[in-house]
């Protein structure tokens, strides 16, 4: 079905926000200041079920 990012503050504990992206190879999120984040991706199935998330592993650009 799709991916969703999620991102937190770099002291929270929780993922905090998230925005689902569809079915896509890359996107860019705007206004997000990647230094104050940490970023994660999960997969979506067909019935809503989300993967757990998974920290990036390349370069960030």
């Amino acid at each position: 079905m799709g991916y969703k990012i999620y991102w937190r503050d770099t002291t929270s504990p929780t993922w905090d926000h998230s925005r689902y992206v569809g079915d896509v190879n890359e996107y860019t999120l705007n206004e997000i200041v990647i230094d104050n984040s940490f970023f994660g991706v999960v997969a979506i199935g067909k019935d809503g079920i989300e993967s757990m998330v998974s920290f990036p592993s390349g370069v960030f650009r």
